[in-house]
């Protein structure tokens, strides 16, 4: 089997695959550039790069470029601080990052984009293309443990890819307006979709809500991913009838009733999903007709998934296990945390219920994750900072409701001393990315544990 953009530069080679809004690049076009940088990166000697990009035509073609060129590719996210970044990339054994902005990190090789491409020649490389190859490596992390390297294989993502068109629906002639980064399993589904099915890609650098509306006037995508903040941003600003939009793919935080009930009454074809980096994206869709029956739904799945609930209680109420081939073998790192395996499929840790219909509807996601404008923050990360602070004894970080990001941190600590909560964020800062930093901070005498030792956050959700 030949590379996805080598078939497509055969069968579809005039058409175009990327468009930025000033310049559009065909099919055929990017298969010649990234053959020729491929040999480019062959010269580097890695078989694993990090990537530190930007949703651009060059990331895009970067990205396909280590895959022609044989090169596992491990994402960054450009939000986080260095010390972060070094983690990660030390954790999966990447000593090089390939950057689309100068900049220096300390213990890794940096190589500017614009370097590779003063190096090209006329010379091309291709790898031979296995489905079993590792393709991607994003990083995840739960709420009482490290961070996790989840390796994304081609096969994976196929396997998503044919779910989300099944369930979602694309075709050759789909126009798909994207501003979700790259570097996300979000962002990246939308390039391997295209890939895949031979559509085109209009790529939006960051989002702004009166430029996105433009697009969608001027442009007539077909299909447009967001999250949910961002529709309601679009909406205010004057999103009130689909144009030529065939569908709103929503993810990355759950959807209010009244956000639902709006977008439905703008005859807004909105499709909820629910997805991990662990299963390549969405595995789970919910259609504009399920959402007007049921505001709390996620859908269902597709065909080549199959999921269902461990030791449902007597609600139906259990832990939400998935199988499917989009689904990951296995962390990367640490390499003794694949125990959320069981009998062939994967613990997703969110409680769930599936009703007779099919229907999945996720109550909590991940129980203490926290979800912040579509960014997931672990309260494990900022607790172990807190606790690194020498005036700190014990410290938990729980989510709380908030009307623009959904969920902020929300950090207890203890401690003999009150300290000023702007000292707390710039001792945060020097750690953490700015969006996973605490906006709110609580002295308290003592945290709430069980008498088996276990700490009860709930008690201090409110």
């Amino acid at each position: 089997m030949e590379f996805w953009l080598k078939t497509q530069a055969r069968e579809n080679n005039e058409k175009i695959f990327l468009d930025d809004g000033s310049t559009q690049l065909t099919f055929g076009e990017a298969y010649d550039y990234t053959t020729r940088l491929a040999h480019t990166l062959t010269q580097l000697k890695r078989t694993r790069l990090g990537l530190y990009i930007d949703n651009s035509i060059e990331s895009v073609l970067l990205i396909n470029s280590c895959w022609l060129a044989g090169i596992e590719t491990a994402m960054i996210n450009t939000r986080l601080t260095d010390r972060e970044i070094q983690s990660q990339m030390a954790s999966v054994n990447v000593e090089t990052i390939i950057t689309m902005e100068q900049f220096e990190l300390a213990g890794l090789t940096i190589i500017p984009y614009k370097t590779l491409q003063s190096q090209m020649s006329s010379q091309q490389f291709e790898f031979d293309f296995s489905f079993e190859r590792i393709a991607s490596i994003m990083f995840t992390s739960g709420t009482t443990g490290p961070q996790k390297a989840v390796p994304q294989t081609f096969a994976n993502h196929y396997a998503s890819a044919l779910g989300c068109k099944e369930s979602l629906g694309f075709n050759a002639e789909t126009k798909w307006l994207s501003v979700l980064p790259i570097y996300h399993i979000s962002g990246l589904s939308v390039i391997l979709r295209a890939l895949i099915g031979g559509f085109t890609v209009r790529l939006e650098s960051k989002f702004v809500a009166e430029r996105m509306l433009q697009i969608i006037q001027e442009e007539q995508p077909t299909h447009v991913s967001l999250v949910p903040q961002t529709l309601k941003w679009l909406m205010n600003e004057g999103l009130t009838q689909p144009h030529s939009i065939e569908k709103i793919l929503l993810g990355g935080a759950k959807l209010s009733s009244s956000l639902i009930e709006r977008a439905l009454q703008y005859h807004l074809p909105i499709y909820n999903s629910f997805g991990m980096t662990e299963t390549c994206s969405q595995f789970l869709t919910a259609s504009s007709e399920m959402l007007a029956t049921r505001h709390d739904t996620v859908g269902q799945t597709s065909e080549n998934v199959d999921v269902k609930i461990k030791n449902p209680n007597h609600q139906g109420h259990g832990e939400l296990l998935v199988k499917g081939n989009n689904v990951m073998d296995g962390y990367l790192y640490p390499e003794n945390s694949n125990n959320a395996f069981e009998d062939g499929y994967f613990n997703t840790g969110d409680i769930a219920e599936i009703t007779e219909e099919g229907y999945v509807m996720v109550y909590d996601r991940r129980k203490d994750l926290i979800i912040s404008g579509g960014e997931n923050i672990y309260p494990y990360q900022i607790e172990t900072i807190a606790k690194s602070h020498h005036l700190i004894e014990d410290a938990v970080c729980v989510g709380v409701k908030d009307e623009t990001w959904g969920e902020v941190p929300s950090l207890y600590y203890v401690a003999e001393v009150a300290i000023s909560d702007d000292t707390l964020k710039d001792y945060f800062k020097e750690n953490l990315a700015k969006y996973k930093i605490p906006k709110f901070f609580h002295r308290i005498s003592s945290l709430p544990y069980t008498s088996t030792g276990k700490l009860q956050r709930n008690q201090l959700k409110n």
